[in-house]
């Protein structure tokens, strides 16, 4: 399964940065690419091990998808870092697991850490489409979620990649 890692800094304290990120209805539209058009159908609240998040996403080809996420781990900022956990429970991937990392660097800022293990539907199919395309798709979903993150977190002043 391929195993991808982004990582940004954010000029902004660890507590700003996880509440933004535990706000789901908020964050999770402002984290997606305008096209993929997102929108929270349901969301467990407060976030904690075992809620789930039902997103409805253009998904392929412009058509609609739903893509139910389930928080396997949840830790709140502590001694400087936080993080949690979610993996897919259906949607558009064999598999999914993405793990948030949040670490204070100091007290006005913190890195951010993604990583993403997946692995592609379809079978052997599925393993062509993601050399073709689907990594790049991923690593630019990405990329877009850093920068607005950045973005978010900072007041909305834009900053650079």
């Amino acid at each position: 399964m391929p195993s991808l890692i982004f990582e940004t800094t954010i000029a902004a304290p660890l507590g700003a940065v996880w509440v933004f990120h535990e706000d789901v209805i908020k964050s999770l539209p402002a984290l997606s690419p305008p096209n993929a058009a997102v929108k929270i159908v349901s969301a467990d609240l407060p976030v904690r091990v075992g809620s789930r998040i039902v997103i409805s996403a253009k998904i392929v080809f412009g058509f609609r998808g739903q893509w139910v996420a389930k928080i396997v781990r949840h830790d709140p900022p502590c001694d400087g870092k936080a993080g949690f956990v979610d993996e897919q429970e259906s949607g558009p991937f064999k598999a999914w697991r993405h793990e948030h990392r949040f670490i204070q660097v100091d007290s006005e800022t913190t890195k951010l850490v993604d990583e993403v293990t997946y692995r592609a539907p379809l079978g052997p199919l599925g393993w062509v489409a993601d050399k073709l395309f689907l990594r790049r798709k991923v690593e630019a979903m990405f990329a877009y979620r850093h920068r607005m993150t950045r973005q978010q977190c900072t007041g909305g002043m834009p900053m650079p990649p």
